[in-house]
């Protein structure tokens, strides 16, 4: 009677256990089908090359390498990783090599436009307005340039921030923060149309 009893319930549980695959395999699909609803904002590479990884840290594999203006979905920021979209495959990349994109199109209409000698810099140090320097921060001097300032530069088509000053700095001078040493140099010195906006 016990071995009926005992066999009963075994079968009994094994009716169930297809169920409870499928009901696993539905959680699945909303999970994925999420990350395409969470995109909140588009970006893209600020660097020359950049590593794109399956995972949160420099251990994960490497699916392959992105280039400089490649334009990604960010989906999240976890920390110093940034988890991304990139044709239709989930990885990671470093969160200080993306930039993302300005949310609404930039106007001109009332800034004002001057000629500046632009340096660049790089470093993981602390600007004058105590934040860390990114792509997207320029140095400027602050009794031409107020710190705060958004500054529209034609060459990159992007806006950035005044955030920092040197002592080399004076007048229409800037230095805008690139991530490194190399592009730096690359950059050298250029006069270039900048756009203080209102």
């Amino acid at each position: 009677m016990k071995n009926k009893i005992l066999i009963g319930a075994i079968t009994l549980a094994m009716l169930f256990i297809p169920g409870t695959k499928v009901f696993a395999n539905n959680i699945d699909n909303v999970e994925n089908l999420s990350i395409n609803i969470d995109v909140i904002k588009n970006g893209y590479i600020n660097t020359d090359n950049v590593n794109f990884r399956s995972g949160s840290n420099t251990e994960s594999s490497i699916n392959y390498t992105l280039n400089k203006l490649e334009k990604l979905d960010i989906i999240k920021s976890e920390g110093e990783w940034t988890k991304v979209n990139h044709n239709n495959k989930i990885g990671y990349v470093y969160s200080k090599y993306i930039s993302y994109n300005n949310e609404k199109e930039v106007s001109l209409e009332n800034s004002k436009k001057i000629n500046v000698k632009a340096t660049a810099y790089s470093g993981d140090t602390i600007t004058s307005t105590g934040t860390t320097p990114k792509w997207g921060t320029v140095a400027v001097d602050p009794t031409v340039i107020p710190y705060g300032t958004k500054v529209y530069i034609e060459e990159f088509d992007k806006v950035f921030v005044a955030e920092d000053c040197g002592s080399a700095i004076k007048g229409n001078k800037i230095d805008i923060f690139m991530d490194t040493e190399e592009n730096c140099n690359k950059w050298g010195v250029r006069n270039l149309d900048i756009h203080i906006l209102a």
